[in-house]
């Protein structure tokens, strides 16, 4: 396969080019040949008349186009304009599918797309084109990932140079759509890619969860309106340049062990922050930075991988947020791709990959996709050494390099001493709500759970089964054997507790006071809580003390619904404890 890119810059001009592409074409053997056509320039008319000339001269509806944030060829950021590649394939089934009317579709037509591309032989890869970040894309993808997990997914969001501009569309020789989605299916017994995305940003400061979110609009944090984060920690004003201060600083969010970065695209009047990515509610985000050095770091190692896999044409799909962090500095990461392979590409609103792990597919931002394809087995004479040759990172550039360092030093002393906050917390929390000796809830704590136990129910309905048990004869243990023996046999009576309720779901165990210890599970009826409180009898009555002596339990067992006053739960369920003790001791009574 051959890439041959091209900058348009008029019509004759256009038609010359062409016509070399056509002759090399023609006269090369190639069987098939793909176009895309990435355009700065937001003239309807222009980039639809580009497209049909490139179906005039070729005979063929094999044209994606896509408004773009920068033009990468020859792995450089060119001046904005039109830039058009041709990719010439000699063996590879190449095809461009278009899918219409997406909005409130999405799911559908992910599963089409999954029954589509597990139905074509040989099939290597998925390319999506996506006008914009206004489609609910998560139920689109969550329909692709369950296509098999061999196929690769990669893509890109089209949105122009200006963060401003609500021009969102992508386009062919029929016209442009701004409801569309545009996917190209690469299949071959020898054809070959490979496709991985570079980050680099690093974390600040500690985690915030999500509290309440709506899609890729994160309205609460930790309870609090969202742009709080950057008011607060960043001093970033919710004004007419929140967006392009908040740049350099996007959010970092969790999911099932997979980053995702995602940067604002405007703040709401409520403090809503309208993101360019979905974030949903219980996900940990972090505040981030672009760290220079870690992110040469992270090129250079995919660049390692290409020069392995010795491609013969590349693509890169780009972040326009990293093009505003790097500046002058944007061809850094970039221009190497070119010395390994023809490189073409553009500046994205958001990006599209496939989690290797788990398959799923998920719309990234601030990444550098790296998309490198060959037909035929690879040459190791031809292999290729290259890195990011960062020595122009100087001056202003190797100052903020510096600072980066430091900022990642002092976040990860700030991580290290919230983590140890938090354990102590836990720590602490665990004194207040437990039992010293035992392990057990302590009283105040055992109430605590039975009370939101009880309010559960009288607002939603259900029952609870309660065990109020009591050491018998546990003076005498004390008075023969001393306070020691009583402290174990005690503990050893909550091991009991806890070993006879280890299958129950939402089993409180508590110590009341003394030798008086409850038992609080959820969802049983009397019946059931009889049973399990003649098994806990049972288990005691065998077990073996350490001093050597028989020691039997007394349990009282009542059954609540809510509807009843709570202070007369406890009372029934003391005269019904004092009942197996009046009846003979080591024995259950029910109220």
């Amino acid at each position: 396969m051959k890439q041959t890119a091209i900058r348009y810059v008029g019509e004759v001009d256009l038609n010359e080019k062409l016509g070399n592409i056509l002759d090399e074409y023609k006269n090369g053997g190639y069987k098939q040949i793909l176009f895309h056509v990435y355009s700065g320039v937001l003239d309807e008319a222009l980039v639809v008349g580009v497209c049909r000339r490139l179906n005039e001269v070729f005979g063929t509806d094999m044209i994606v186009g896509t408004i773009s944030a920068g033009e990468i060829k020859d792995g450089r950021l060119m001046d904005r304009g039109v830039l058009i590649s041709a990719m010439m394939f000699e063996s590879a089934d190449v095809q461009v599918h278009r899918f219409e009317s997406v909005s409130g579709f999405e799911k559908s037509i992910g599963s089409e797309i999954c029954h589509l591309a597990d139905g074509i032989p040989y099939i290597k890869a998925l390319e999506l084109m996506l006008p914009g970040t206004n489609l609910h894309t998560r139920a689109l993808f969550e329909e692709i990932s369950k296509c098999d997990k061999s196929i690769q997914v990669f893509g890109g969001y089209a949105g122009g140079h200006s963060m401003e501009s609500s021009e969102h569309f992508v386009f062919d020789h029929n016209g442009i759509y701004s409801d569309m989605i545009f996917l190209v299916t690469y299949a071959g017994e020898d054809f070959h890619i490979t496709v991985d995305k570079s980050v680099g940003w690093q974390t600040l400061g500690v985690p915030f969860k999500v509290t309440k979110a709506d899609e890729n609009r994160l309205i609460e944090v930790d309870g609090r309106p969202a742009v709080e984060l950057y008011e607060k920690y960043m001093q970033i004003e919710a004004d007419e340049h929140f967006a392009e201060e908040t740049f350099e600083f996007p959010l970092m969010a969790e999911l099932e062990g997979e980053e995702l970065l995602r940067h604002t695209i405007t703040v709401e009047d409520d403090g809503t922050l309208l993101l360019a990515g979905y974030v949903t509610e219980g996900m940990n985000i972090y505040l981030c930075y672009g760290a220079p050095a870690e992110i040469v770091k992270k090129v250079d190692t995919r660049l390692l991988e290409i020069c392995d896999f010795q491609p013969e044409a590349i693509l890169l799909y780009s972040c326009s947020v990293r093009k505003s962090f790097w500046e002058d500095f944007v061809n850094v990461e970039m221009q190497p791709f070119q010395h390994v392979a023809e490189t073409v590409g553009f500046h994205t609103w958001g990006e599209v990959n496939r989690d290797k792990r788990n398959g799923n597919v998920l719309e990234y931002n601030i990444t550098l996709m790296s998309i490198a394809m060959r037909e035929g087995k690879a040459d190791p004479k031809d292999k290729k050494h290259v890195h990011v040759d960062d020595s122009v990172l100087k001056g202003q550039a190797s100052l903020i390099k510096r600072l980066t360092k430091l900022v990642y030093a002092t976040t990860t002393e700030l991580h290290k001493a919230y983590a140890e906050l938090s354990d102590m917390n836990d720590k602490l929390q665990q004194i207040a709500d437990c039992d010293g000796l035992t392990g057990l809830f302590n009283r105040r704590k055992t109430e605590q759970v039975i009370e939101k136990r009880f309010e559960d129910m009288r607002e939603s309905g259900g029952q609870a089964g309660l065990i109020m048990l009591d050491i018998d004869y546990f003076k005498k243990i004390n008075d023969t054997y001393g306070h020691a023996v009583g402290d174990e046999t005690l503990k050893s009576v909550a091991k009991l507790m806890k070993e006879a309720v280890k299958d129950l779901e939402n089993a409180c165990t508590g110590r009341w006071g003394g030798e008086e210890f409850m038992v609080l599970v959820p969802d049983m009826g009397k019946d059931d809580t009889c049973m399990l409180a003649e098994k806990l009898r049972q288990m005691t009555e065998g077990y073996a003390f350490g001093c050597g002596e028989k020691i039997t339990i007394s349990l009282g067992v009542i059954a609540f619904d809510g509807k009843e006053d709570l202070q007369s739960v406890y009372i029934t369920l003391d005269d019904a404890l004092y009942s197996a003790k009046k009846q003979g001791r080591n024995r259950v009574a029910k109220a």
